[in-house]
């Protein structure tokens, strides 16, 4: 490049000293053109992590309440070293009057692992909850489920601590009672099977025994309007009543299924597959033969070896532009639920639980 170029070039650089009213304008226009669009994208980015976040709490909400409730069921009608028969009661199961020879009524159920209470439609109500819990801590159109077992860890019955609720087992054939439930030292008098008739030793071993009650409620704290799964239960800390556990939030309705071993027109009643009237032992293989949604015996309720949960899980939080005007979801037997015509998400979660403690018992090669 010769001398003359290059100061042909340089004076033109220098004389420019800004820029136009137009030029400016275009420039405006076009850095705000960008912002929106990154402003507009950011902002959707940031609707749909928060759609996914949401979905993702649906899915562990309800996948964690359905893995709750399989884990104790599959701990049910655990006590011990031997299987227990029912006696022959239904009662509340939140009765905290301990057993011993002359008091039965913690005992009188022991039979009844798994036991509940139906709402039978969307709308349907419980008429006579248990565990004094009323209308406006239930949910309507959700179950409540019972469940009895024992600790799998056992302890000496000296070392019982006072105030916690433990049973006791006893495999002495001289011990007119076989179990015993109690909150003290002194009322485990059971003993193990090398026993005598005038021994009162070697006492058998005790076990913390457990009374655990399920349902959704309409709120998590009172007045919340966020349907919760909870639990009540005999306190953890050894006080002796029983306590109200928040478990799961979002947790919307509850219909829970029993599988009867013996029974094979789903009527509830006890049949006989020879064909008469009276159910023997050789009926009872330790699989379901029907499922109902309830029973009003004591003898059907101890021939319960599984159990379908179907759950409905709800979103905390609405999600705008969502109107669920056209969805419904089925719950087995109780049928159909919504269209809810509102703008929660929900997701429904379906498993069936092998009783093992039960149905293990039946098996037979």
């Amino acid at each position: 490049m010769n001398q003359s170029d290059y100061l042909r070039i340089f004076k033109n650089r220098i004389s420019q000293r800004g820029l136009s009213l137009v030029e400016l304008m275009i420039s405006i226009t076009i850095g705000l053109l960008i912002l929106s669009a990154l402003a507009t994208l950011f902002v959707n980015q940031s609707k749909t992590r928060t759609e996914l976040d949401k979905s993702n709490r649906l899915i562990d909400n309800g996948r964690y309440a359905v893995e709750v409730l399989s884990e104790n069921l599959r701990l049910a009608g655990f006590y011990g070293e031997r299987e227990l028969i029912a006696t022959g009661v239904i009662n509340d199961p939140c009765t905290t009057t301990p057993t011993n020879p002359s008091v039965t009524e913690m005992r009188d159920a022991l039979g009844l692992h798994v036991a509940g209470y139906d709402a039978s439609s969307v709308v349907a109500t419980i008429g006579t909850p248990p565990c004094g819990l009323t209308s406006a801590e239930l949910k309507p159109g959700s179950d409540i489920l019972v469940l009895r077992r024992a600790d799998n860890t056992s302890i000496s019955a000296a070392s019982a601590l006072s105030g916690t609720h433990y049973i006791q087992l006893s495999n002495c054939k001289y011990d007119v009672a076989t179990s015993v439930i109690g909150k003290t030292a002194s009322d485990f008098i059971l003993r193990e099977r090398n026993c005598t008739s005038t021994s009162t030793l070697p006492a058998a071993n005790v076990r913390r025994f457990f009374v655990q009650t399920y349902f959704v409620s309409p709120n998590n704290i009172a007045g919340d309007g966020i349907p919760t799964l909870k639990l009540k239960e005999l306190d953890p800390a050894g006080t002796g009543v029983f306590i109200i556990t928040p478990l799961v939030e979002g947790i919307e309705y509850l219909q829970v299924e029993y599988g009867i071993d013996g029974d094979n027109n789903a009527d509830g009643v006890m049949d006989d597959i020879n064909g008469d009237t009276v159910v023997s032992d050789g009926d009872k293989d330790g699989a379901a033969d029907s499922y109902v949604t309830s029973c009003a015996t004591v003898e059907c309720w101890s021939n319960i070896v599984s159990v379908r949960l179907n759950v409905i899980a709800r979103n905390i939080e609405t999600t705008a532009g969502h109107t669920n005007t056209n969805i419904s979801y089925t719950l087995g037997q109780a049928g159909t639920f919504g269209p809810f015509n509102d703008s929660y998400k929900r997701h429904v979660f379906a498993q069936t639980v092998r009783l093992i403690n039960r149905s293990g018992q039946r098996e037979r090669p």
